[in-house]
């Protein structure tokens, strides 16, 4: 019995400035809305220096010490896994920019929740706000947090 299978590997990364959290407004049509900067871990990357570079290409920041704080996981279309790092970070350098993914603010905590969020997001925001809460399984029979 094999104990391999295809994943796809992904990141998103909660930035904060004191208390802001940098918010980006999605353009992709398959999963549009608010949602926090990530995307894809490239064959050989570390998934370190897949964050920072993904928070780079669409925001313009570098990231310092990224903390990982869980982790969310579902089968996509096709039946495979896909795994989301979820990632925060306090520290960061350079000039916010808008990239191709979409529009970016700063937001509290307490506006984002009055926002449109992008599919699902509001059931991932607990594993970056409560400590207790690490992992986001999201299946056709259950969405649950642990």
């Amino acid at each position: 019995m094999s104990r391999t299978e295809p994943v796809t590997l992904t990141n998103m990364c909660m930035i904060k400035n004191k208390d802001k959290i940098l918010v980006l407004n999605r353009n992709d049509p398959v999963w549009p809305g608010l949602t926090f900067p990530g995307g894809h871990v490239e064959p050989h990357e570390s998934f370190n220096d897949s964050v920072v570079r993904e928070v780079l290409e669409e925001t313009g920041l570098k990231i310092v010490h990224p903390k990982l704080v869980g982790i969310k996981q579902f089968y996509d279309h096709n039946k495979q896994r896909y795994l989301v790092l979820f990632y925060t970070a306090k520290q960061f350098s350079g000039n916010l920019r808008e990239s191709k993914e979409g529009s970016l603010t700063w937001m509290t905590k307490e506006e984002l929740k009055r926002h449109q969020l992008a599919y699902n997001f509001d059931h991932d925001l607990p594993v970056f706000f409560d400590s207790k809460i690490s992992e986001h399984i999201l299946d056709g029979k259950r969405d649950e947090l642990f």
